[in-house]
């Protein structure tokens, strides 16, 4: 059984229009979600709700940072599944046989860059985007298993890359880091670009002011730790020990599984995971989590949204399709 379902939408500059303001009678699951909505999905209580954690890997994959990946994703989710997380591929310097490999072993493929540069306009987006994903499907990865989009230096482009996103029929962006939805009373649910999300933007990038039905936003929320902010562990220079990487990872987990236990997304660049200790934090962080709460599940991303899209209590999520084994 499948349950993402997806709408495909051509939106040219043409066709683009102003976001009304949501309709929650019209604004339904699975494929829209309105930005005002503070409930977590399904009506369920926080006590019915899974603590979703994604771990996402951005930039180049290859034989340098396997390795050093394959320490991390070790552990089982409570149905006995081994832990994946979701790669964004830069193509410079990726041996797209790993690719391949880490989508056999049910990790999420998504695509980031060419090399790192942004783009400036909706046909450079366009272009970036299909000459990746391109490459992903020689891999090769089923164009249809591709999903995600990150932008490179967690700088999104608005509605020119949004315009990307719908050519290139993928259902989601998770490049926009936040400030203001990172405390633990703000956190925000995924939700879509279907209708009206008032003044919100990203701490970086360009703001979408358009309306791309059915694209859904994944939120980066910004990190606190010892009276530093940082978009990602890599931009947090205060990380002097093991005990601050495990700290700064478990801190900001803590926030999302007291709060509204909205996704809570790490965000590893391979650079930061060269440092041991860095490294050792990270795996001590996912180990704890497992071993701790019975109600966490480290997953993809297009995992976390298929729950979204169909929220399904702890009780029920042995059987819950998207996150079998098979």
């Amino acid at each position: 059984m499948m349950f993402l379902i997806t709408i495909t939408v051509c939106v040219g500059l043409g066709l683009a229009q102003i976001a009304e303001p949501c309709d929650k009678d019209a604004c339904q699951l699975p494929n829209c979600r309105c930005f005002s909505d503070p409930d977590i999905p399904g009506g369920l209580t926080a006590a019915e709700t899974p603590q979703i954690v994604t771990i996402s890997m951005d930039y180049t994959l290859n034989s340098e940072y396997e390795p050093l990946y394959d320490q991390i994703f070790v552990v089982n989710n409570p149905n006995g599944c081994k832990i994946t997380g979701t790669f964004y591929i830069q193509d410079l310097n990726t041996n797209y046989a790993l690719v391949k490999s880490y989508h056999d072993k049910k990790f999420e493929i998504g695509v980031s860059s060419i090399d790192g540069t942004l783009p400036t306009t909706s046909t450079e987006w366009i272009e970036l985007m299909k000459s990746v994903k391109d490459k992903i499907t020689t891999a090769p990865v089923d164009e249809k298993e591709i999903y995600g989009y990150r932008a490179p230096q967690l700088s999104p482009g608005g509605d020119d890359m949004f315009i990307g996103l719908a050519d290139q029929a993928l259902l989601y962006d998770s490049s926009c880091g936040t400030a203001e939805y990172a405390s633990q009373t703000t956190l925000k649910w995924p939700f879509t670009y279907d209708y009206d999300y008032g003044s919100f933007t990203c701490n970086g990038g360009q703001a979408v002011s358009l309306k791309f039905p059915g694209r859904w936003q994944v939120l980066i929320p910004e990190l606190d730790f010892n009276d530093q902010k940082c978009a990602t562990p890599q931009s947090c220079t205060n990380i002097m020990t093991k005990k601050d990487a495990f700290d700064i990872l478990y801190n900001n987990f803590v926030k999302h599984y007291d709060g509204n236990r909205a996704p809570y997304t790490v965000v590893v660049d391979p650079v930061w995971m060269k440092t041991d200790f860095k490294l050792e934090g990270l795996i001590q962080f996912v180990e704890y989590i497992r071993a701790a709460f019975d109600d966490v599940w480290v997953v993809t991303q297009i995992q976390a949204l298929q729950w979204v899209q169909n929220p399904t209590p702890i009780a029920n999520l042995t059987d819950f399709e998207p996150w079998k084994c098979t």
